[in-house]
């Protein structure tokens, strides 16, 4: 049996932590209409595309309706809605988790005092776990409960469960679609107790009662529990309903149309890979630089990259969050303050140059954070951050005061040996002096205080905590680069930010460090795609496959999140897709396709095969790669049997790795690959719903690089079997059909030598250096 479930998560974001799923399935014409669902690419050449789905839903009563008062789901029906597409398959038994073996999944207690629900071995009947339920007391009756989806309205069920009750404990009822089942009238033995009843919905609960109000601290064991089609329960069937997501996407629009009197919305929904292309809090779809956002993911009250241009005269707060600009001031006369012609850290951006006269004559920035910020100093621990570079001592950094100068707190350099120095000017002077080596050494630095701890950190390096450094209330007035017309700074300093947040550790804001130094180069792609991600609000990347490459720099960004993502999945050789289970992202090395063990094996009568092709053309071909990084060398690397056989064919490669070394495996890797495809077929049909249990669960779990075996293909073809690998897919799901469109490429391509392997050690014949 194969059942489709379709949730909506209405009032949810597709990233919300712990949505509530409505579960709408009934209202889902997959009778006519059907479901589609469309994921991948069409071939390994091309880019994975955002996963979508198509269905149509009745609205006899206006629930899809948008904006409708009366509608079911109002004011929820809204764009962007998430919504999951999951099929489930079973044997007999709906359970998904039947014999309790390695947790309680589904289970959850009810009642105004719930009962304590836990795995136990004392009783069981099935398997090596069953459910312990320890009874609470009091209010309304206590209850463990389990929903059950995939069911057909109208159809009789039967829901069954093995309990064991110790003497002196209450017996056990059973109760599904508000039917009571049978009490458990026997202490210190396994009964069965069960009830019959009819679906009215798609989805039920199972319930576990005590019989009569509980003692606190009464139990009863379940096991073995199993809801089937029929009137009586049948032999227990440890085999568990399967279910496999199709995919969670987001409703793009709900559009409501008529034929005559009746009312249906079409809807197509897009997976996360939407949102990838957007920016939250930006005005546009690019990213700023990557330290930029790495800054902003830690939600500063005021932030001040100063990147502005030459020309600018004011720098502005990017944290948006109620800080002023950062406006020109003027100490003593003269000297000059100029944007967009100095060099901070190694993140793409310019930085304004402080050059006064003197300590006392010179140009510094000034910005009233606002009262927001002042009432956060009273209450939360502050942070301070700053990166600077100057070849003269004495100077200010950064100094922060309250409106009163009840509190005054300078950032400065030693003028005798360039050490960090924090000054507390109220009623006294309290001086705190780091061992922080001379900053004034023309190198950029990257300074952070934080007020936990009263501790300074120097290039991501703990330098230590003084105590007498003054708790922050009422700050308010911040200057950058001088204080009081003194002690005017001589250099460049950039990305001046300040927060107020308890949560935040200084373990989170000394990661900036790594990306201002490097641009993060060297990390791995999965890293990297989880990086981008945040950018765009996603926590949840998984990663498929071992051994993801280091890559370079992507310091400047100044794209969509995807375009900076696209980048890292050519320099991996990977695929990059939304999760089918999750609202997130999954990102495939290259390595899970090396000889790769078929998932199922398809006999060619079992294909739809009115259209079935086997293709070899030179659409695949690549001889020539010539291949760069920036920053690095320009390599080419070229196949001269291949050329001369069949003509130049080039591939540009222009790919964010760490090493040249690297860039040439990339530019190898392809051409031992593509200078000669073989004959391959490129696309199988199947209609999985035919096929027997196992087969069809093979292919519902199937996705983009699962690899399968075509067998007994016809005495034309160039072989009796093909090995191929998915590259993506269409479903189309309709009542007693679920058709599979494959679109596949022949996976010896990604055969790689293995020593003392029979299958995969002979080198250029069969395999090729893994890369």
């Amino acid at each position: 049996m194969a059942r489709l479930v379709v949730d909506c998560a209405f009032g949810y974001s597709v990233t919300a932590a712990n949505p509530v799923w409505t579960e709408i399935t009934k209202f889902v014409d997959a009778l006519d209409a059907g479901v589609r669902v469309d994921r991948g690419a069409s071939d390994e050449f091309s880019e994975t595309q955002p996963g979508t789905c198509t269905l149509t839903l009745t609205n006899a009563d206006g629930r899809f309706t948008p904006g409708l008062a009366s509608g079911a789901y109002n004011p929820n029906v809204r764009k962007n809605t998430p919504i999951r597409v999951r099929e489930i398959t079973t044997a007999k038994n709906l359970v998904t988790n039947p014999g309790f073996e390695t947790d309680l999944s589904g289970w959850s207690a009810g009642g105004t005092v719930p009962p304590t629900l836990t795995q136990s071995v004392t009783h069981v009947f099935s398997g090596s776990q069953a459910m312990l339920i320890t009874w609470g007391a009091g209010g309304t009756l206590p209850l463990a409960q389990l929903t059950v989806q995939g069911l057909d309205i109208g159809t009789t069920y039967t829901a069954s469960a093995y309990v064991w009750v110790p003497t002196g404990s209450p017996a056990c009822l059973l109760v599904m679609g508000g039917q009571l089942g049978a009490s458990s009238a026997v202490n210190d033995a396994f009964t069965r107790i069960g009830v019959t009843f009819t679906a009215t919905d798609t989805s039920h609960t199972v319930q576990v009662w005590p019989a009569t109000s509980p003692t606190a601290g009464q139990q009863a064991w379940v096991d073995a529990v199993q809801v089937e089609e029929g009137s009586s329960a049948t032999t227990f069937d440890p085999d568990a309903a399967q279910v496999h997501p199709l995919g969670v996407f987001m409703v793009n629009q709900w559009p409501v149309r008529w034929d005559g009197l009746h009312s249906k919305v079409t809807i197509t929904c897009t997976d996360p890979f939407k949102r990838l292309a957007k920016t939250p809090g930006a005005a546009s779809s690019t990213l700023q630089a990557m330290l930029v956002e790495e800054v902003l993911l830690d939600k500063p009250y005021a932030y001040y990259p100063l990147s502005e241009p030459e020309g600018s005269t004011s720098a502005g707060d990017v944290a948006s969050r109620g800080a002023g600009q950062a406006t020109i001031g003027q100490a003593g006369s003269g000297g000059t303050l100029t944007f967009g012609t100095g060099k901070g850290p190694n993140d793409g951006l310019t930085a304004p140059v402080f050059a006064p006269v003197n300590a006392t004559n010179g140009k510094h920035l000034f910005v009233d954070l606002g009262t927001g910020y002042e009432q956060l100093s009273n209450t939360d621990t502050v942070k301070i951050e700053a990166w600077f570079k100057t070849s003269v001592k004495g100077r200010v950094i950064v100094a922060l005061r309250s409106t009163n100068f009840a509190l005054q707190m300078l950032f400065y350099l030693d003028a005798t040996t360039g050490a960090l120095v924090v000054e507390n000017r109220g009623e006294t002077v309290q001086t705190a002096t780091f061992v922080t080596g001379d900053l004034a050494n023309g190198v950029v630095h990257h300074l952070l205080y934080d007020e936990n701890g009263k501790r300074i950190y120097i290039d991501g390096v703990d330098k230590g905590q003084n105590a007498a450094i003054a708790n922050t209330f009422n700050l308010r007035l911040l200057r950058i680069g001088g204080y009081s017309d003194n002690q005017v700074w001589d250099g460049v300093i950039a990305h001046v930010a300040l927060y107020a947040d308890n949560a935040l550790t200084a373990a989170d804001v000394l990661t900036h460090y790594t990306t201002g130094l490097s641009g993060n180069s060297g990390e791995s792609g999965l890293t990297r795609i989880q990086r981008l991600a945040s950018y765009a609000g996603i926590t949840s990347v998984t990663g498929q496959g071992t051994g993801f490459s280091p890559v370079g720099s992507q310091k400047t960004l100044g794209d969509s999140v995807l375009t900076h993502m696209r980048q890292v999945e050519a320099a991996e050789s990977g695929h990059l897709l939304a999760s089918r289970s999750a609202a997130g992202l999954l990102f495939q090395s290259r390595g899970l396709r090396y000889n790769q063990v078929p998932a199922f094996s398809l006999a060619y009568h079992q294909l739809e095969t009115d259209d079935t092709e086997m293709s070899d053309d030179d659409q695949k071909i690549v001889n020539i790669v010539v291949a760069s990084r920036e920053g690095g060398a320009t390599q080419r690397v070229i196949d001269q049997a291949s050329i001369d056989l069949y003509g130049p064919y080039d591939l540009p490669l222009e790919l964010i790795k760490a090493s040249d070394n690297e860039v040439l495996d990339a530019a190898n890797w392809t051409i031992s690959r593509y200078k000669d495809p073989p004959p391959e077929m490129r696309e199988v049909v199947v209609d999985g719903y035919s096929l027997p249990l196992a087969t069809y669960r093979a292919l519902l779990n199937a996705d983009v690089s699962t690899v399968f075996d075509i067998t007994s293909l016809p005495a034309e073809a160039p072989a009796s079997s093909q090995t191929v690998t998915i590259e993506g897919y269409e479903q189309t799901i309709r009542e007693g059909s679920h058709l599979f469109a494959f679109h596949v490429s022949r996976a010896a391509t990604d055969s790689v030598w293995v020593l003392d392997s029979a299958s995969y050690s002979q080198l250029g014949i069969s395999t090729r250096l893994a890369y």
